[in-house]
């Protein structure tokens, strides 16, 4: 179960990570709301596809053990 834990903290760190761009970094650049941010969208929901099948699937051995 404690890898459990390790993975939503992840998880939640991941969905910092795009808080903390948009309130911060893409204000900063002017960049909200505009077409120039999207490479960094399309990036955090390829992380966060990976984290969450490699989560699932590492919890998931865990489990079987």
């Amino acid at each position: 179960m404690k890898i459990a834990v390790y993975w939503f903290l992840g998880f939640v760190l991941l969905l910092g990570t795009i808080v903390l761009m948009k309130r911060v970094l893409f204000e900063f650049l002017h960049w909200n709301g505009t077409t120039k941010n999207d490479w960094a969208y399309i990036l955090w929901w390829i992380v966060v596809f990976a984290w969450t099948f490699f989560g699932t699937t590492l919890i998931k051995k865990k489990i079987k053990l």
